[in-house]
């Protein structure tokens, strides 16, 4: 009789399962590896986007120096450029990090979002070379925007699929506190967004406003972010 309680008990106190018939899992450990993974590998393709700079070696010494020096001068949009994409891909690793510190189960539904962040992270090498090479067209701007924006679209979306209804994440947080978060996570996208409205009056503009998300994330700090 007492075994059989246990059993009823045990039965009760399992995760229901999803519409397709899957119990949620519990072991993380794998899904934040490979974001983590790709995360670093991202941020280390950036570097590639910087080439070393060719200039003729005829001449003395100083007058090599001169014209390396003009040569990385004129690369200075590129280093910009570089420090930025690699502070954006660090912005969005830490909203992936906080994210998934509340998050304690997962889903198929869950993995695949994921996989879509981890897509968009993937991708940003490729579109900071297409920004570096072509700073002054309006459609390079506009593109590193609208990956920026996606990403953080698809990042609140993940969050929201979690949280809905205490989903998958910590039952103990309050109904505010992911509100806060969701709110919170529209922020970047719909900055990004305005910034490419901005771009077809003035590229300057635009670029000077994709400062506003990162400053939003670090003043965000009510709910213990980091």
């Amino acid at each position: 009789m007492f075994e059989d309680r246990l059993s009823y008990e045990g039965r009760e106190s399992r995760p229901s399962r999803g519409p397709g018939g899957e119990l949620p899992g519990e072991d993380l450990s794998r899904i934040i590896s490979l974001s983590d993974g790709v995360f670093a590998f991202a941020l280390t393709l950036l570097v590639l986007g910087l080439a070393v700079p060719i200039v003729s070696t005829s001449g003395s010494s100083s007058v090599v120096s001169g014209r390396l020096a003009s040569s990385l001068w004129g690369d200075w949009p590129k280093f910009v450029a570089y420090v930025f994409a690699f502070v954006m891909i660090s912005v969005w690793w830490m909203v992936h990090h906080r994210t998934f510190r509340y998050i304690e189960r997962y889903d198929w539904v869950l993995m695949w979002v994921n996989m879509i962040v981890l897509l968009e992270v993937a991708v940003m090498p490729f579109v900071l070379q297409v920004y570096a090479s072509y700073t002054d067209t309006q459609v390079a701007v506009a593109l590193f925007a609208f990956m920026q924006m996606m990403t953080g679209l698809t990042m609140n979306g993940l969050w929201r699929y979690a949280s809905n209804g205490h989903r998958l994440v910590d039952r103990q947080l309050s109904a505010a506190e992911i509100r806060y978060f969701s709110t919170r996570g529209i922020l970047p996208p719909v900055a990004f967004g305005a910034s490419i409205l901005l771009s077809f009056v003035t590229l300057t503009g635009a670029e000077l406003f994709w400062v506003v998300p990162v400053v939003l994330n670090r003043l965000s700090n009510r709910y213990g972010a980091g």
